[in-house]
């Protein structure tokens, strides 16, 4: 295989690896601190340090790290041309410090700072998968490689693109009750009997200890908390899948669950055959549904309309809110944001995060 073949199979595969109250619950409890040190010691990063909460407190943080290209799939043609773009935009992947997005949920509980994310597909299988002809299957498949991510191991290109304004971050402030809810959702994930921490995958989901990927598991953890309750649900788009996407060989990979279609082709297919046939050739085999990090993007942006400027580059980053995912995204961020009677831009030079506070 040649060299520029090779970095364009590492490339397509990066992409396709890889996130009102209504009463207080009961004081969250589980069993040990060691389950949470590796998420709330060794401080954070600098773009949450900036954030000035107010020490007597309770936030929960959302920090999107967007890619450089917007992940449009409200159309067959428009999600192959963003995989083409996601393959070719070498050095915008590098500056962004992401190729698909990376959804980051934090914490601030009684004076106990944490953060984590979700993570899998570590070892490169998908590519592996992509590059010996199974197409577009890899974006569906769990991988059995899954992990939930200690503060210290958080790459340094993703919290750089935030402390630098180049990401999206909301601190809503909580009650003590619905703020442990959270840290102890962490923890019940982390050991849970059926180990979802393990099952990396865009299509399950964490709120039935399924699995999940970075999207979905920050947004779940969040709603634990109260914070955007209603973003799981508003974000997920469904995706209409053709033969013309999909591949196979006669031998699964070694721990990957990998994903079938019915009538699931059973020919392999090359990648760059992959890229150039249209993708809206053909009868519709299977529809899945998938969570939109555009639509979390643009309900976190417009969480902070009324404080942040109007001329803030992130709301051109923004899709078009004709489309109801985005639209009833963004709708609903601004919503939340103005449920919050304080309001401020913390960071103003640099994260440019917004606060939402109850006095």
């Amino acid at each position: 295989m040649s060299g520029i073949a090779r970095l364009i199979g590492v490339l397509a595969l990066t992409f396709l690896a890889a996130c009102s109250d209504r009463g207080e619950p009961a004081a969250a409890q589980f069993s040990s601190k060691s389950v949470m040190a590796p998420f709330e010691e060794g401080g954070w990063p600098e773009y949450l340090r900036r954030l000035d909460l107010k020490p007597g407190k309770d936030y929960v943080i959302l920090a999107y790290v967007p890619p450089a290209n917007p992940i449009d799939l409200s159309s067959p043609e428009k999600a192959r041309g963003t995989l083409a773009r996601l393959v070719f935009d070498q050095l915008g992947a590098m500056e962004a410090g992401t190729t698909i997005g990376h959804l980051i949920v934090g914490w601030q509980c009684g004076g106990v700072r944490g953060m984590t994310s979700m993570t899998g597909e570590q070892d490169l299988q998908g590519q592996r998968m992509f590059l010996t002809g199974w197409g577009v299957t890899p974006i569906l498949s769990t991988f059995f490689d899954g992990d939930i991510v200690p503060l210290a191991e958080f790459p340094e290109a993703q919290n750089r693109a935030l402390t630098e304004g180049r990401g999206v971050v909301v601190a809503s402030e909580v009650s003590a009750a619905r703020c442990a809810a959270a840290r102890a959702e962490v923890a019940e994930f982390e050991t849970h009997p059926d180990a979802p921490h393990e099952n990396y995958s865009l299509v399950l989901r964490p709120d039935l200890y399924e699995g999940g990927g970075c999207l979905s598991f920050a947004m779940h953890v969040a709603a634990k908390a109260g914070v955007m309750p209603r973003l799981p649900a508003l974000v997920r788009r469904d995706v209409d899948l053709r033969a013309v996407q999909l591949g196979a060989r006669e031998v699964a990979p070694a721990q990957v669950d990998v994903y079938r279609a019915p009538g699931h082709p059973e020919a392999p297919v090359g990648w760059l055959e992959v890229l150039l046939r249209r993708w809206d050739e053909g009868p519709v085999i299977d529809t899945v549904t998938v969570p939109s990090g555009e639509a979390i993007m643009a309900a976190l942006v417009y969480a902070g309309v009324g404080v942040q400027a109007k001329t803030d580059p992130r709301y051109s980053r923004i899709l078009s809110r004709d489309d109801p995912v985005i639209g009833a995204a963004a709708t609903y961020g601004l919503q939340w944001g103005y449920s919050y009677p304080v309001r401020r831009i913390s960071d103003p030079g640099g994260v440019r995060a917004v606060v939402l506070e109850r006095s």
